[in-house]
């Protein structure tokens, strides 16, 4: 029983630092999908069949690819071309990768604009546009991955109780 209650509390506490981070723009969709297989694991995977384990995983899974695909959605919405979604997505990674949290904002803006401006030959206002649009898309994907990690609790939590 004492047990039990450790399990659900360090269930909660990660599932809870999965939203955090992807708040924060990293894929803490992750944490809340092994929170989630501890909550399987404590209950014999009878609410939380193989099979829902499974599904979850694959959303899991395309969370994680969000991020990407509306960014760069977000640059060509506001006039990109193919380049201004590769710089998007390019600056993206860069940018978590050299400037962390604040790198992941800035990131897909600088680098729509720049290969918008580099390869597509568009002027500043056009280039800036593109980036705009990436950066809406950024937070746009962040809004999106906490519905679903907010869902995923939710659902979990109904089979449970």
């Amino acid at each position: 029983m004492i047990l039990e209650i450790f399990l659900y509390t360090l269930s909660a506490i990660i599932a809870l630092a999965g939203v955090i981070l992807t708040i924060l723009t990293l894929p803490g969709i992750w944490l809340v999908y092994i929170a989630t297989v501890i909550v399987a694991f404590i209950n014999g995977f009878e609410t939380l069949t193989p099979t829902i384990l499974i599904i979850l995983f694959i959303l899991s899974l395309l969370s994680t690819f969000v991020d990407n695909i509306v960014v760069a959605m977000g640059a060509k919405k506001f006039g990109g071309s193919t380049w201004g979604m590769i710089g998007a997505i390019v600056g993206g990674i860069v940018g978590l990768i050299v400037g962390s949290i604040v790198g992941m904002f800035l990131g897909p803006l600088i680098g729509a604009t720049l290969f918008e401006l580099t390869f597509s030959g568009k002027d500043i206002n056009q280039s800036l546009k593109a980036g705009v649009g990436s950066a809406i898309g950024v937070l746009v994907s962040i809004f999106l991955k906490i519905g679903i990690n907010i869902g995923i609790i939710v659902f979990v939590i109904s089979k449970v109780l």
